[in-house]
């Protein structure tokens, strides 16, 4: 560093050079081992913390512009009358076009209290609105809970936090209080891990007894079993889990250990197959490391970790005859195998498959055109107005296909989180499926 300082043909940013050489470095050992700056943390940590301190929107890049996406409730972007669809050009005087995503994240959060004054175009209208926004802590939760029907939970758990397991726990007591609940779906797909206590805390509460539900081992480190307790919230509750290609880490553990206890039956796609464990060290910069520490096994010996090299994965393997497969039984003798990922009890890949970005960018078209009069609907009256039906089945022209995904986002976008839920139990067909499997369980549990 004192040489290329000292010596090289045109001024250098040491501090970012130490940057890429770090980066570089930890990108080579595995996909998941990386390094945080000191301006990013806070960014990497809120959705594990359960919280940060900003304006409350959700945003995505569109062409060039941050667009709305999602009003959080009780924060200062809904008090100042932000809309889904809105595109936020300035914060104060710095603009935001053509900035990457995190600049502009930097950009809109700010301490508590702090002010700001936000430039916003309303497509729908054409307006150009002004408003002033007092920051303040948004409380986020990774776990969102209702009713398929009077004896089956619903519960989806988005990451795994701190507070999931509390939150997950309150959420079976509410339900218990007016039902007798004695099954469950819960929902893991796009969970993209999180905490391995948080997960293995969920798990207790689904097994009766002393079973291991997971285990950690390194060359570096002695293996360390996580075990189950007596007893347990679930523990008597018939249990479906869905699953997705996007359900990875901690979600997976969750998944394969219910699987290889034969405590539930696990639907929908093979999982992501992340089993490294990372361990997070801060620097004397306030910046991290998360460093690869350990791998991750499952109650039947799997790993779930699927193959990657310098160059990152490789490309998913789903023959089941393949050299890397090797085949496990479950607590039952029923036969599983590894090679990456969690592979479900039944297979099922819904037939709509549309990319979130189309989604959001259909979604976003529609309200350039609607939101300032939708806005004023309430959600009964929105979902089954004719005018609706017909203005999103306009802007579907050869995405005919995708109607339930934009509806969906629409739902999400226009009246939150627990509307959104609703109208998937409603409406998906994943969920109707882990119905149909509760009455043949038992018998697919223990050949």
């Amino acid at each position: 560093m004192g040489l290329v300082k000292s010596e090289y043909v045109d001024s250098v940013d040491l501090a970012d050079l130490e940057e890429r050489a770090v980066s570089e470095l930890l990108q080579s050992f595995d996909p998941h081992s990386v390094y945080i700056p000191a301006k990013y943390v806070d960014i990497a940590n809120q959705d594990l913390e359960g919280g940060f301190e900003g304006i409350g929107i959700e945003f995505f890049v569109y062409r060039d512009t941050p667009t709305v996406v999602r009003i959080l409730p009780g924060g200062p972007a809904e008090k100042a009358g932000i809309y889904p669809g809105d595109r936020i050009l300035k914060i104060d005087t710095s603009s935001l076009l053509g900035l990457e995503s995190n600049q502009i994240v930097k950009l809109i959060k700010g301490r508590k209290n702090s002010k700001a004054v936000a430039t916003v175009l309303r497509k729908s209208s054409g307006e150009v609105l002004t408003p002033e926004f007092e920051r303040d802590r948004i409380t986020t939760t990774s776990v969102f809970s209702g009713l398929v029907d009077d004896k089956t939970a619903y519960i989806k758990i988005e990451h795994f936090a701190d507070k999931t397991h509390t939150d997950f726990v309150q959420a079976i007591e509410n339900l218990n209080k007016d039902h007798e609940i004695n099954r469950l779906v819960l929902d893991l797909r796009d969970n993209p891990g999180g905490y391995l206590h948080a997960a293995v805390r969920l798990l207790d509460e689904m097994i009766d007894g002393t079973d291991v539900l997971a285990y950690t081992e390194a060359v570096n480190r002695a293996r360390k079993d996580y075990k189950a307790t007596l007893g347990g919230l679930c523990k008597d509750m018939d249990i479906a889990v869905l699953v997705n290609q996007r359900s990875a880490s901690a979600s997976e553990i969750v998944s394969g250990a219910l699987q290889d206890l034969d405590r539930g039956v696990v639907l929908g796609e093979r999982t992501f197959g992340k089993g490294l464990v990372q361990e997070t060290f801060e620097l004397n910069d306030g910046s991290q490391i998360r460093l690869t520490i350990a791998r991750y096994y499952i109650p039947s010996g799997r790993s779930i970790q699927k193959p990657y090299d310098k160059e990152g994965y490789h490309e998913f393997m789903t023959k089941s005859d393949s050299a890397s497969h090797k085949n496990y039984e479950t607590k039952s003798g029923r036969r599983v195998s590894s090679g990456g990922g969690v592979t479900p009890d039944i297979l099922y890949s819904g037939s709509d498959s549309i990319s979130y970005q189309l989604v959001n960018t259909i979604a976003t078209n529609i309200l350039d055109q609607h939101a300032s009069n939708w806005m004023e609907l309430d959600y009964k009256t929105w979902k089954s107005s004719k005018e609706v039906h017909a203005a999103i089945e306009g802007a579907l022209i050869n995405y005919e296909h995708a109607k339930q995904a934009v509806m969906s986002r629409l739902v999400f976008q226009i009246y939150g989180t627990e509307a959104w839920y609703q109208f998937n139990i409603d409406s998906d067909q994943l969920i109707q499926r882990a119905l149909d499997s509760f009455q043949n369980q038992r018998a697919l549990l223990n050949p």
